[in-house]
């Protein structure tokens, strides 16, 4: 007769499997990493805005610059 046991025996180097499985160190690490970020929506939100002001700022000097060179050239022409 064939003895049931819960878990199953584990060889040399491995641990025992258990019905569950349980997470190692590692993973139990990167857990514990993430959950200090932020959720990936939030840092898009955030790469999104930083976007449109970088954006909203080389408008300003593209129309800075596109004016000093109306100027330059209305000077040139007079």
């Amino acid at each position: 007769m064939a003895i049931q046991a819960p878990i199953t025996p584990a060889r040399a180097g491995e641990r025992g499997r258990l019905r569950k499985p349980q997470p190692g160190p590692v993973t139990l690490a990167i857990r514990a990493m993430r959950s200090n970020e932020a959720p990936s929506w939030e840092m898009r939100q955030r790469q999104i805005d930083d976007e449109r002001q970088a954006l909203a700022a080389l408008r300003t000097r593209i129309a800075a610059q596109f004016a000093a060179d109306a100027a330059l050239l209305e000077g040139v022409s007079a």
